[in-house]
C-alpha cells in the first residue's frame, strides 16, 4: 500500500448519467450464473494490475510502521467501500480557498498541516514551486540535505483539497486574447489540463494533472529530476542579479519624474491608481504589456482595444491592470525607506500578489506580505497573519488530541468535518464568513454498497469511453472529473474516515 494513490473527484452527476448508474443496479439484481455483474466489478476493483486504487481524500491507509495516536483503521472493510472516497468528496465542504507562502507553512508541524489541508481549500501557486525548489541550491547550515529541506515542505504541503493555480504570465495571456474573465474567478484558482469530452449526450471536462502536482508529488518521494536542480541554479542566480533600484528609475523614467514621493505604502497604492488612471491609455497599455514580459501580445491587442473602439482598461482587462498596478506600486515604493531591508528575494514575495484574486484568505509570516498584501485585497478578502494561522491551527490539535480515545478513533469526518462552534477559533470565523450556511449542514449520507459500485462503473466510463467535446463554457457542462494522486499521510493527525 506505499506509494502514491489515485482519486477521482466528480462534482456533479448528470441526470442521464443517474439514470445509467440504476440501470447497472438493476443489472447486478438480476445477473445469474457462477460470476454476477457485482462480483465481476469487484473483481475489477480488487485487481491492481486492471483498476486503480481509489481512496477518500481523507481514508487515505497508513503504512504499519507509520501509524501514531491519529491513526484510524485504515479504510479496508472490504475493497468495495473504497468508494466511499464518491460521496466524502462529494458532499463535504472545502473550506474556504486559501493562498500561502513558504513562510506561512514551513512554521506548522504535521499535525497543524494536516489541520490546514481539512479545514481550507489550499490554492497552491507556481510561485510556490519555484520558492521551494530554490532551496535546492540553499547552502545549510545544518546537518540536513537541501533535498531534506523541501521535502520537509511538501510534506506540510496541501495535495488532498488543493489545486495548483496557472502561471500569472498565462492567466494574463489568456486575458488579453479574451479566454479569461477576471470578474467570474470569485476567489477561485484558474486550473489548467482540462479537457472537453462528451458522453451520449452530456458534455464534460476531465482534469487530469499537471506538472507541478506531479513535481510536487516527486518532491514527497525525495526524487528531483536534473530539470529541477537546473531550475533552482537559475532562480538562484536570477534573483543575485536582479537590480531593483535600476528597474524602479526605468519604469518612473517612462511614467514621468513628475510624480511626488508617497508619504506611505497606502498613499503608495493610491498613487499607482492614479498614474494608472490620469495616463494615456494607449501609450500604457502597449507599456505594461512590455513591462509585464508579454510583448509578442501587444500588436494583437492594440489592434483589438482600437477595434473594440477603446474601452477603458480597468472594465476592458482588469487582470492586466491589476499586475500593473502591483509593479508600479512597487517601484514607487523603492526609492524611499518605507520598505527596510529591500532584498531581491522581495522579487519573489511580490510575485506572490499576482494570484491574489484567485483566493478568499491570504497567509504569510513575511513582514513585506504583512505590509503589502492588504492593501491589495479586496473587501471580502482577508489577509491573515501566518502566526496567527499557526496558533489557530495548534489550539484546534490541541483540542482533538484531548477527545476520548472511543470518540478520536472515529476519524476526522466524525470530529472535524466541520471547524467547532466555538468562534474564537480563527477556522471557525472564517468558515462563518465565506461558508456561511455550514452550520446548518446536516451529516452526511450514508452510501451504500451498490451505489458506490454503480458509481465507480460511471466514473470508469467518463473516463474510458466519453469523445471530445466542442464545449466552450462551463455552463455547457453536465459534469466535471477531476484526477490527482496522494501520499500517505503522517503526524498524528493523519486521521482517516472510516
Amino acid at each position: 500500500m506505499n506509494g502514491l494513490t489515485t482519486r477521482r473527484v466528480s462534482s456533479s452527476i448528470p441526470d442521464s448519467l443517474q439514470a445509467g448508474v440504476s440501470a447497472r443496479l438493476r443489472r447486478m439484481k438480476t445477473a445469474k450464473g457462477s460470476r454476477s455483474a457485482a462480483s465481476e466489478l469487484g473483481a475489477r476493483i480488487a485487481a491492481p494490475s486492471q483498476a486503480p486504487r481509489l481512496w477518500c481524500v481523507r481514508c487515505q491507509f497508513l503504512p504499519a510502521h507509520r501509524r501514531t495516536r491519529f491513526f484510524q483503521k485504515a479504510f479496508l472493510q472490504t475493497r468495495l467501500q473504497r468508494l466511499g472516497f464518491l460521496m466524502h468528496n462529494r458532499l463535504m465542504a472545502q473550506g474556504p480557498s486559501l493562498i500561502f507562502d513558504k513562510s506561512s507553512l514551513e512554521s506548522l508541524n504535521l499535525d497543524e498541516a494536516v489541520l490546514l489541508d481539512n479545514f481550507y481549500s489550499s490554492v497552491i501557486t507556481p510561485v510556490f514551486f519555484v520558492e521551494c525548489l530554490a532551496d535546492l541550491e540553499k547552502n545549510m547550515r545544518s546537518e540536513s540535505t537541501p533535498e531534506q529541506l523541501v521535502g520537509s515542505l511538501a510534506d506540510r504541503t496541501p495535495e488532498c483539497g488543493c489545486r495548483v493555480t496557472v502561471h500569472h504570465l498565462d492567466v494574463l495571456r489568456a486575458e488579453l486574447c479574451g479566454r479569461f474573465n477576471l470578474s467570474r474567478t470569485l476567489g477561485r484558482p484558474y486550473i489548467a489540463g482540462g479537457r472537453a469530452v462528451q458522453l451520449g449526450d452530456q458534455k464534460g471536462m476531465i482534469f487530469q494533472q499537471t506538472k507541478e502536482q506531479e513535481a510536487l508529488q516527486r518532491w514527497m518521494s525525495r526524487e528531483f529530476l536534473e530539470a529541477e536542480r537546473g531550475i533552482a541554479k537559475w532562480w538562484r542566480r536570477s534573483l543575485t542579479s536582479i537590480d531593483l533600484d535600476g528597474m524602479a528609475k526605468a519604469v518612473m523614467g517612462e511614467i514621468g519624474p513628475h510624480w511626488r514621493k508617497p508619504k506611505s505604502l497606502k498613499d503608495a497604492r493610491e498613487m499607482a491608481d492614479i498614474i494608472i488612471d490620469q495616463t494615456d491609455p494607449e501609450w500604457l497599455l502597449g507599456f505594461g504589456i512590455d513591462l509585464l514580459g508579454v510583448p509578442e501580445a501587444k500588436e494583437w491587442v492594440m489592434k483589438d482595444w482600437i477595434g473594440r473602439r477603446r474601452p477603458p482598461l480597468r472594465e476592458h482587462l482588469p487582470y492586466f491592470i491589476f499586475m500593473l498596478s502591483i509593479n508600479i506600486f512597487f517601484c514607487l515604493v523603492l526609492p524611499t525607506q518605507l520598505l527596510k531591508n529591500v532584498k531581491p528575494s522581495h522579487h519573489i514575495d511580490l510575485a506572490y500578489l499576482y494570484y491574489l484574486p484567485f483566493c478568499s484568505v491570504f497567509t504569510s509570516k513575511d513582514n513585506f506580505h504583512v505590509q503589502i498584501v492588504p492593501l491589495f485585497l479586496e473587501p471580502t478578502q482577508t489577509f491573515v497573519n501566518g502566526i496567527e494561522l499557526k496558533e489557530d491551527l495548534k489550539r484546534l490539535d490541541e483540542r482533538y488530541s484531548a477527545l476520548p480515545e472511543e470518540e478520536f478513533n472515529q476519524g476526522l469526518d466524525h470530529f472535524a468535518r466541520y471547524p467547532p462552534l466555538d468562534t474564537s477559533f480563527l477556522t471557525t470565523r472564517l468558515w462563518d464568513t465565506y461558508l456561511p450556511k455550514w452550520r446548518n449542514t446536516g451529516p452526511a449520507p450514508v452510501v451504500n454498497e451498490q451505489i458506490q459500485k454503480a458509481l465507480l462503473d460511471t466514473i470508469n466510463r467518463i473516463k474510458e469511453s466519453s469523445k471530445p467535446s466542442d464545449a466552450q463554457s462551463m455552463d455547457e457542462l453536465s459534469y466535471v472529473t477531476m484526477e490527482s494522486k496522494i501520499h500517505p499521510a503522517e503526524g498524528q493527525v493523519a486521521a482517516l474516515f472510516s
